[in-house]
This record gives structure tokens, sequence and C-alpha cells, in this order.
């Protein structure tokens, strides 16, 4: 039929109440372009529509623009474990749960007069999760 848009590829991305269309398409004339759909559902059980069209010149453009926009924002959680990661270099057990024997160790430890950071080193944590467990356990003065 003349003058219908074609469509040549179509992919469909679920995300919670909202779903994402990928769609290529053709004009009668043989352009192509990008469709990027939204569709999300309402709390009145109707859905709410928004489009974006890139045409076919633009196309290198927007690729550009949205790999520096999701680098930038992966490599954002990328640096949080990358963080963790560090952290763990030098406290293998930073961040992990305290079990009941150690709660136990930590206020003999410090009953006996070692340091935050003497204790930081035998529980191979911070110095500052050393700090907080103790005032937890009621070993230390809240500030």
């Amino acid at each position: 039929m003349p003058g219908k848009r074609q469509e040549l590829f179509s992919e469909r991305v679920f995300a919670g109440s909202r779903t994402y269309f990928f769609d290529v398409k053709e004009t009668a004339k043989g352009t192509r372009y990008l469709v990027i759909s939204e569709s999300k559902r309402t709390s009145q059980g109707s859905h709410e529509h928004t489009r974006v069209m890139v045409f076919e010149e633009h196309l290198e453009a927007f690729r550009e623009g949205l790999e520096k926009t999701l680098k930038f924002i992966l490599k954002k959680e990328n640096a949080k474990t990358h963080s963790i990661e560090q952290i763990r270099h030098k406290y293998p057990r930073a961040y992990e749960k305290w079990a009941e024997q150690e709660d136990l160790r930590l206020k003999e430890g410090y009953a006996q007069g070692k340091t935050t950071s003497e204790l930081a080193k035998i529980f191979q944590r911070k110095p500052g999760a050393i700090r907080a467990r103790l005032k937890r356990l009621g070993a230390l003065e809240k500030e």
C-alpha cells in the first residue's frame, strides 16, 4: 500500500508498570527512523504513551549521547561496588554480619584495653565499624 510506514524491527522491554518499545520503521520514501516508546499504566488503569522519534541522519549523535549517559550511570553504580572491594582489600570482613561469638570477643578485647585500631586489625573490620559495634553493645559511650 503506497504511503504506508513499514515496521522493520521491534524490541519490547518490560519494567514494572512500564513497557518500552524500540521500533525501527521505514517511510514510504525509504527513510528509516527509530521510535522509542514508553507505555505506562496509570492508577486509573489506563495507559499513558510517550514517544521519541530519531531519524536516521541523527542516529549517530543520538547513540553517542546515549552511550555517554549510560556510561555515567553505570560508572556510578560500579564505583560503589569497586569501593566496597577496595575497602575489603584492607578490611576483609567489612560489611559482614557480626556473630554472637565475635560480639563477646570484641567486648572482652575492649575491656582489656585494646584500642579500636587494634580491634579493627584483629576482627579485619574498619575502626568505625568497631566503634559502632561497641556502642551498640553498650561497651562504648554514645557520643
